[in-house]
């Protein structure tokens, strides 16, 4: 039979209780600080320790959250952190740091590793890197389809995680920096306030007007993903575990989702067919739900994976409004589906964006008060009109599922089967033997000897419903054998006191699980005196730009500029020919995202794309790729290098350059810099990509959308949110989409303070400037590291006034260059 794991999310012990107790296989859950879901309620250590033992006792494998980017400062906690996770006998850890990646497979060589789909880990080659890295499981990104997934099943031996339910980022994880960027809250670092669930309006760049036929204001929140009529055509990919979304939710929507998968998962494994009765499906729906879409699992694209109306639950239509009394503040409904007092209701309000909620605390049918009303009666319900009402009103609360999923966790559901053996001989000691499918083997022997019956002689009988009292214990006896010698007796007491002692021991063996020997604390120093290869930037200035097509190349080609990274590999070869002219150095840019089709153009054209000698990387697969050929590795900041073991990892590789992380501030990238063993480039100018995205806003957001597919060859689009500020959308060849912070990075003003503290590798990112605009931001600074490079103290009149100009006509920002991220 196959076997496929149900890996449930768990945000508070209640939540940890509610998913084993309704079948997960395994849990992944987070403690206080690392982890990816910061607003959970999360487990301290003491609780970490209780829940591990919990699972454990119970045959569920426990994942340990660690993926969020760590900071040279945080990284002895992380190391402290990692020690007990190893001690209490996790049995993986959950992550996304290269250098939490390299620290862990270095000093804890048997700690499951699997890498999280904040890793981006989204093609091949990027798999086959992170098995040599020593990871066992690898999260793919919700991007992908069923047959992307069969093609790394089948062509490598790393085991695979995808999910199946619960909600969609819209962007590429770990790509993302929409949160960061707005608001200082990271979701890089567990911190996500999800500005893609507000309203934004889609716009045209060129007049600044709204586009007036879209299908509704939230453009980037999708819809919730269900893939439970489906999940046996992911079982048949050779997935190994099924994951469901919602560390955030609340246990009973845990009990419902985890009930509702276990059921039909298990019926497929037995039966091979898929049964999803009316029950569940209806569960899943009133539990919580944005509308639902079977992903791009799935092949649905565009609207079929958005919630444009709302952002939020949607709930289920409960009735229509027939009536309204304002007199006695009533509505009279038409039931669509059953009501029970306790019910939660939503009231969409014309006038307003918002919808009103409410409990149900009476029913009123022919003026009498009713507990519950079926589908298809009349009832009224007490409500004080507050202006105009939608006619459809929707229930978002079902007090009897949330009643029966408490009850489902509220007892000892999750039962273990056991095997034992009881000996009773005369003159010997009560002897009792337990073992489980595990491979744990107790034996334990009582203190009291077995005497000889004078007259009420001990039966099998007896001995077998004492050692069946199991109560209180996840524990049955599938078999039990008892060797009895005729005629004796011993206390029903001493029977049940080595039963409990035996059940003692054999807790103690299954949680720990794994069997590791304890490890004290390793802490790794991230600066290493002894090492000579230690450099930073060795003092090395360079000017470098990155540009999209040939119009921005031909305006930075006139500039003094060291390097021109160019990103359209599709006209490469124009590019290079026209930069030999004069005599620039062009450094191919790999997109963020190559999927194993774009991944063979890249490998059937490498000679060519990689003859000028350098490649810009920006992908785990593209430098598994080119990492042993002759050519000089850049990484990108979509590698999101936070700290000085995640840049030793990838210098191991070979990488000659790094671009680290936007999130960094100043103080922090001086910091990694001066205890660098390869070069660090740091970004100072450009409108920051905040998400990349598999789904186009553009064609999407607009009604007649399949008539205008390459309308963004044509026009320019943003999204224009409550503030009024506008955010570009900047579209490639293979229509992969990024919206770009609405403020250019502009830090123009602390060119002496890089240079200072040898940050001298200085890259400009264009994007969507015009060719004359281009050259006017090259040529100042040009200038301000050519007067700094001089030892003037003082910024230049003519650099003054370019800044004073250029401030008042644009929106700018200064990054996370000082504020940082949460």
């Amino acid at each position: 039979m196959k076997k496929v794991e149900l890996l449930a999310p768990v945000g508070s012990y209640e939540a940890m209780i509610a998913a084993v107790q309704n079948g997960a296989d395994a849990i992944y859950l987070g403690g206080k600080n690392f982890g990816a879901r910061q607003y959970a309620n999360n487990f301290g250590n003491d609780e970490l320790k209780k829940a591990v033992e919990y699972c454990h006792i119970r045959g569920v494998k426990t994942y340990i959250t660690v993926n969020t980017l760590i900071s040279n400062n945080e990284f002895y906690e992380f190391e402290k952190y990692i020690n007990y996770l190893y001690n209490i006998d996790v049995d993986a850890v959950i992550l996304q740091d290269l250098g939490v990646l390299k620290y862990i497979r270095e000093n804890y060589p048997d700690f499951e590793i699997h890498a999280s789909t904040q890793m981006t880990i989204h093609n091949l080659d990027g798999v086959k890197l992170l098995k040599e890295f020593g990871v066992k499981r690898v999260v793919l990104p919700r991007e992908m389809d069923l047959k992307e997934i069969k093609y790394i099943k089948e062509n490598s031996d790393v085991e695979l995680e995808v999910f199946i339910h619960g909600a969609l980022c819209i962007s590429y994880s770990g790509q993302c920096l929409m949160s960061s960027l707005i608001g200082g809250r990271s979701g890089n670092r567990g911190r996500c306030a999800q500005p893609c669930r507000l309203p934004y309006k889609l716009v045209d760049l060129e007049s600044n007007k709204e586009m007036a036929n879209i299908n509704g204001n939230y453009i980037l929140s999708s819809r919730d993903l269900n893939t439970i009529e489906k999940v046996g055509e992911i079982i048949d990919v050779g997935v190994n575990s099924l994951k469901i979304e919602g560390r955030m939710k609340r246990p009973e929507y845990v009990a419902t989702v985890v009930y509702a998968y276990k059921a039909v998962i298990d019926e497929y494994l037995s039966t091979g067919k898929i049964n999803v009765n009316e029950s569940l499906r209806k569960d899943l729906e009133k539990i919580f739900n944005r509308k639902f879409t079977k992903g791009y699992l799935f092949g649905e694209y565009g609207k079929d994976i958005m919630s444009f109306e709302k952002p939020g639950n949607r709930g289920i239509k409960l009735g229509r409004v027939i009536e309204i009394n304002k007199k006695s503040n009533k509505l009279k409904i038409k039931l669509f589906e059953d009501l029970r007092k306790g019910d939660g209701i939503k009231i969409k309000l014309k006038s307003s964006s918002e919808d009103d909620g409410i409990i149900v605390n009476k029913i009123y049918s022919k003026d009498k008060i009713i507990y519950e009303a079926k589908a298809g009666q009349i009832v009224e319900i007490d409500y004080k009109v507050k202006g105009n009402i939608e006619n459809i009103i929707y229930k978002t609360a079902d007090i009897e599922l949330l009643e029966r999923a408490r009850k489902s966790f509220a007892i000892e559901n999750k039962k273990v089967p056991i095997y034992g053996a009881i000996k009773c001989k005369l003159g010997k000691k009560l002897e009792v033997y337990i073992w489980d499918t595990d491979g744990n083997y107790i034996n334990f022997v009582g203190d009291k000897y077995v005497e000889k019956a004078v007259n009420k002689p001990l039966t099998e009988e007896r001995i077998i419903k004492q050692m069946n009292k199991l109560g209180g214990t996840p524990y049955y006896f599938e078999k039990l054998e008892v060797e009895l010698d005729d005629n004796i007796l011993i206390p029903i007491s001493e029977i049940n006191e080595v039963r409990r002692n035996a059940i003692d021991k054999l807790n103690n063996a299954r949680k720990r699980r794994n069997n590791r020997k304890y490890m004290d604390l390793i802490i790794n120093e991230l600066s290493d005196s002894k090492n000579n290869n230690i450099q930073g930037n060795g003092g090395k200035v360079s000017l470098r730009v990155y540009v999209n097509n040939l119009k921005q190349l031909e305006a930075v080609l006139k500039c003094n500029v060291d390097l021109i990274y160019y990103s359209n590999l599709y006209d490469i070869d124009e590019a290079i020919k026209v930069s030999e002219k004069y005599n620039k150095l062009i450094v191919p840019a790999l997109s963020r995202i190559t999927d194993d089709r774009e991944m063979a153009y890249i490998r059937q054209n490498l000679e060519n794309i990689k003859r000028t000698g350098h490649i810009l990387v920006s992908n785990h697969g593209q430098l598994n790729l080119l990492r042993n050929t002759d050519v000089n590795i850049y990484t990108d900041f979509s590698f999101n290098i936070f700290n000085n073991m995640a840049l030793k990892k990838i210098s191991d590789l070979g990488v000659k350059c790094c671009t680290l992380s936007l999130e960094l501030t100043f103080a922090q990238i001086r910091d990694i810099v001066k205890n660098a063993d390869i070069n660090c480039e740091v970004l100072v100018y450009g409108h920051l990509p905040m998400m990349i995205m598999k789904y186009c806003a553009i064609k999407t957001a607009i009604k007649n959308e399949k008539k205008l597919c390459n309308i963004c060859r044509n026009k320019k689009f943003g999204l224009k949110d409550r503030y009024g500020n506008v955010f570009p959308i900047l579209t490639d060849n293979n229509c992969k989409v990024q919206i770009l912070n609405s403020k250019k990075l502009f830090l123009i003003e602390y060119i002496k303070e890089l240079l200072d503290n040898d940050l001298g590798l200085i890259r400009l990112q264009f994007t969507n400037e015009k060719k004359n605009e281009i050259i006017d931001i090259v040529k100042a600074y040009e200038k301000m590291i050519e007067d700094v490079l001089k030892g003037k103290k003082i910024i230049s009149e003519e650099i003054i006034q370019f800044i004073e100009k250029y401030k008042s006509n644009n929106d700018y920002t200064k990054g996370h260059f000082f504020r940082g991220v949460e």
